[in-house]
């Protein structure tokens, strides 16, 4: 009986057709920052967590980038602009 492996997120190698190493994982907090810098970087625009994760080149990091995007809205450093589909901005500054 084959042991199971846990899959690596990889992607293929254009040229050789394998499997590109995996990207390191983000310094903690980092991509808490990317995220917040992005919403300010953009204030009039809001976002989903998808689409957050593609422009932050973290496809992968879907779900982390939600759980960020709902801590930001407890600190009030941005703004649930709809509930279904989740889309955020930064909150306004006074």
């Amino acid at each position: 009986m084959r042991a199971r492996g846990r899959r690596v997120a990889s992607r293929p190698d254009t040229t050789t057709g394998r499997p590109a190493p995996r990207r390191p994982a983000l310094p903690a907090g980092q991509l808490y920052a990317m995220v917040l810098a992005h919403l300010r970087a953009h204030p009039t625009v809001d976002f989903s967590p998808g689409e957050l994760a593609n422009v932050l080149d973290r496809p992968t990091s879907r779900g982390a980038i939600i759980k960020i995007c709902r801590r930001l809205v407890d600190e009030a450093l941005a703004v649930r602009t709809t509930l279904r589909p989740e889309r955020y901005q930064a909150a306004p500054t006074t």
